[in-house]
């Protein structure tokens, strides 16, 4: 993102989660909660890794439905603009997060 000097950053929001938000209705029709995601921010596999520090295989693997740990789901949260909570709470089970 380019930004001219003196030019205010654009203020992203967190997205809220709700049965009604887009990725919960992707969910309920059969996505996986990793996919929807990934798929709702428009992220590549490249650059979901350089923003959340976790390898490309890694990712893949969470994709595939392994478990994270809560300094992943963190990672991921910020990335997708969502809070760690709400990120879990898209999860079919929050047990899918390892302490």
């Amino acid at each position: 993102m380019v930004r001219r000097k003196g030019e205010r950053p654009i203020i992203r929001r967190l997205e809220i989660w709700s049965p009604a938000h887009p990725v919960a209705r992707a969910i309920a029709t059969g996505d996986h909660w990793f996919g929807a995601w990934q798929r709702q921010n428009a992220i590549p596999f490249a650059r979901l890794a350089r923003q959340t520090g976790i390898s490309e295989d890694r990712l893949e693997a969470m994709n595939r439905g392994d478990s994270l740990t809560r300094n992943e789901a963190d990672a991921l949260a910020r990335a997708f603009g969502i809070s760690t909570a709400d990120l879990i709470a898209s999860m079919p089970d929050a047990e899918l997060v390892r302490e």
